[in-house]
């Protein structure tokens, strides 16, 4: 494939070439057909029409040979004018018929010069555009370091530590359904460019956008020594976020959005996936990022809007609150994680909400069933809306009713992913 293409480059620069020498050679052989037949004039007027019919001849023919190839390809073509030239002098010469030798020469270098620089300006140009566009899909720090390490835009990938966010809005698609396509899309792009501000100020990286979800990472392309502290600090901007922007859609009297997120941290592969030079995509691929994204629907299923794993938690729990929930072995999965509830820092009981959930999730691991969905109940008397704690009591009712082997390890077995 490569051959066929490095042929078609150089059979393409010969037929620009041969052209050119073509033109010359006739036009060589036109001027000196006539000078045979005709004596050259000998006035000034005379001699200075035809040297800047020359200039202009050879300028014309040199430019428009040049102005579309390669600065190497131009340069080729403008010293065979420009020798071809020379020698129609020295056979005009050699028949005691004189003809300007420098002017048209001039005219050939001016025109390679002006080729030159329109070819430049317009590889600029195209450059920028092409800059701007790859920043429209992707960060300003891959950008960056695609212009200082051209290499990075390969097929492949390095091994990453990062830390992995998806988010989703809760009954999007019940909206979805209740709005004409425009009025949905115009929300959707309303609520993305918000969360994507937030997520590039705390230098997160936007892989894509799938439906209403967002993935983002930190970690790749650039390292990040605090990519986990990253992470989770973003994921509270942006329910802020949304708070601010639920107040004005509030004012505006139409449906109010609210996010869920699923955040752990890992190994990845990162890099440029697909087709070189067709399709490629830079992104994330490996377990850390299937974990997320089932973080993410599990979120639903305990009732929260943010759930962490194991790993996201270790490197954070001293900067940020979190409450425990369950054990889980995840589908298709056969190592089981504990996952946790990012606390909202603004709820003013969150210390108390999860000072008593821990204390009642500890008699359940005893297998104590009766006094843990009594404390479990505890907790909804005064945290009526908590679905973790009703998660909780149906299972102590079901295993008072199906008691379990002492050998029970405690692991939940979610069956959605």
């Amino acid at each position: 494939m490569f051959l066929a293409v490095l042929k078609n480059v150089f059979a393409l620069k010969a037929i620009k070439i041969a052209l050119s020498l073509l033109i010359l050679t006739a036009i060589s052989i036109s001027i000196i057909l006539y000078f045979k037949h005709n004596q050259l004039p000998e006035n000034s007027l005379s001699m200075a029409l035809l040297d800047i019919g020359l200039v202009i001849i050879l300028g014309l023919l040199s430019f428009s040979l040049t102005r579309q190839s390669s600065f190497y390809t131009a340069l080729l073509i403008s010293v065979s004018l420009s020798v071809g030239y020379v020698w129609v002098t020295l056979l005009l010469f050699a028949e005691r018929q004189w003809v300007s030798m420098l002017f048209p020469l001039l005219a050939v270098i001016l025109a390679l010069i002006t080729g030159s620089a329109i070819r430049y300006f317009q590889l600029q140009r195209s450059v920028s555009e092409l800059q701007s566009t790859f920043r429209m899909y992707n960060s300003d720090k891959l950008v960056a370091r695609l212009e200082v390490e051209p290499d990075a835009a390969k097929i492949g990938g390095d091994n990453k530590e990062v830390s992995i966010i998806f988010t989703d809005i809760k009954g999007f698609t019940t909206f979805s359904e209740n709005h004409t396509p425009r009025e949905v899309v115009n929300r959707l792009n309303e609520y993305l460019g918000e969360m994507v501000q937030v997520i590039e100020e705390f230098d997160g990286y936007v892989d894509k956008f799938i439906g209403d979800g967002i993935l983002a990472y930190w970690g790749a392309p650039l390292a990040q020594p605090e990519h986990e502290k990253q992470a989770v600090a973003c994921i509270l901007a942006m329910k802020k976020t949304m708070g601010t922007l639920c107040v004005k859609w509030q004012s505006e009297g139409v449906e109010l959005f609210s996010i869920r997120a699923g955040v752990q941290s890992g190994e990845v592969v990162a890099g440029n996936i697909g087709l070189h030079g067709k399709k490629m995509e830079y992104t994330v691929i490996g377990d850390t990022v299937n974990q997320a994204a089932r973080l993410e629907s599990s979120a639903k299923y305990y009732g929260v809007d943010v759930l962490v794993g194991e790993n996201t938690y270790q490197a954070t729990r001293d900067i940020f609150h979190y409450r425990e929930l369950d054990k889980v072995r995840m589908m298709g999965k056969q190592v089981p994680v504990k996952i946790y509830e990012l606390s909202d820092p603004f709820f003013e009981n969150t210390a108390k909400l999860n000072q008593q959930f821990a204390a009642a999730l500890a008699v359940y691991r005893q297998f104590d069933w009766a006094l843990a969905e009594r404390l479990f109940a505890d907790i909804l008397l005064e945290f009526p809306h908590d679905t973790p704690s009703e998660l909780y009591v149906e299972r102590c009712q079901y295993f008072s009713r199906n008691p379990v082997g002492r050998d029970w390890d405690g692991v939940f077995n979610r069956r959605g992913k």
